[in-house]
């Protein structure tokens, strides 16, 4: 019987003080499983199943690999000495002349931070990424003298990819990063949905999700979800990010003299948010932090953001 097989991954709880940190996968026990590995769909996660970063899901049919994300996880306060954790990638290493291509979901770390090392490790013809994404994962290769290693085609919500088993297609998302996007990945044994990170937002800032591409797609029919889930288990609905940026406003035009905000470099279009509402009431900005310097100097240069350079002053 042809099918899709969902195998998931196991984390090793050993603690090490090395500054990289890789989990360890134990292989699954097919022996009870009849898998023919030319007509059946493996699907299974190197990370991010059950957890917040490190996501890498592959997708397997025959000879060929679909790699979506290749992310980090950022260590827990045990870890002392670690500054990131990456998944094993010794199943990739053995089975690297497989690999059809990595479809990248949107530019956040826990979904491109994984990919220098990656490069590193294993061969690699082609990412396919959003624009925003594009950009972050250039200026990440370039930091690693990694430039010329792996081709980066943009791809966007119309885009498609064609490789011997597989068939891939893409949808708008709502998320805190421009070009967020969902991956559908037509298979010869079903559809599989990979919805990247998104939260419904009817008055999203940027791009409003392509809820009839969605619809259409539920429609068709979808053999397996693979969902982001993160606060799933919280009651209620997330507020839009324009109520945020009403907010933001507020307390700029309220607060008398200097004024200190902490966000994260990888949430955009809220730093998008809070520079437009200091320029609006006549302040001045300096940015701190390399990723946050990083994250504005790409901003402007795609037009995400797209305050006056006047606005900037140093921080030193």
């Amino acid at each position: 019987m042809k099918g899709i097989f969902i195998m998931t991954e196991n984390n090793s709880s050993k603690k090490t003080t090395r500054p990289l940190r890789r989990t360890r996968i134990t292989e699954p026990d097919l022996s009870d499983l009849a898998i023919n590995h030319k007509t059946d769909t493996m699907v299974y996660a190197l990370g991010g199943l059950g957890e917040v970063g490190k996501n890498m899901y592959c997708v397997e049919h025959d000879d060929e690999i679909i790699i979506v994300d290749c992310g980090v996880l950022f260590p827990e306060d045990a870890l002392l000495g670690v500054d990131y954790v990456i998944p094993d990638y010794s199943y990739l290493v053995k089975n690297q002349n497989k690999i059809a291509a990595m479809v990248i979901t949107h530019g956040h770390e826990d979904h491109i931070g994984g990919i220098p090392f990656f490069l590193k490790t294993i061969r690699l013809k082609q990412i396919y990424a959003p624009r925003f994404a594009k950009a972050l994962i250039e200026k990440k290769l370039e930091e690693h003298r990694l430039t010329r290693v792996c081709k980066i085609t943009e791809i966007n919500s119309e885009s498609s990819i064609k490789t011997k088993h597989f068939s891939i297609g893409f949808f708008n998302v709502v998320h805190s990063i421009p070009d967020a996007l969902g991956v559908l990945i037509n298979t010869p044994n079903g559809r599989i949905v990979e919805t990247g990170d998104f939260k419904f937002d009817m008055t999203p800032v940027g791009t409003n999700a392509d809820f009839q591409k969605m619809a259409y797609i539920g429609q068709v029919g979808v053999s397996l979800l693979m969902s982001d889930s993160t606060n799933s288990s919280v009651p209620g609905s997330s507020i839009s990010e324009k109520t945020v940026a009403r907010a933001i406003m507020e307390q700029m035009r309220k607060t008398p003299g200097r004024m200190i905000v902490s966000t994260f470099a990888s949430n955009v279009l809220r730093l998008n948010q809070i520079l437009e509402a200091a320029v609006a009431c006549n302040r001045k900005v300096a940015v701190f932090g390399r990723s946050m310097e990083n994250v504005c100097e790409i901003g402007k240069k795609m037009g995400v953001i797209q305050i006056p350079d006047s606005s900037f002053i140093s921080g030193n």
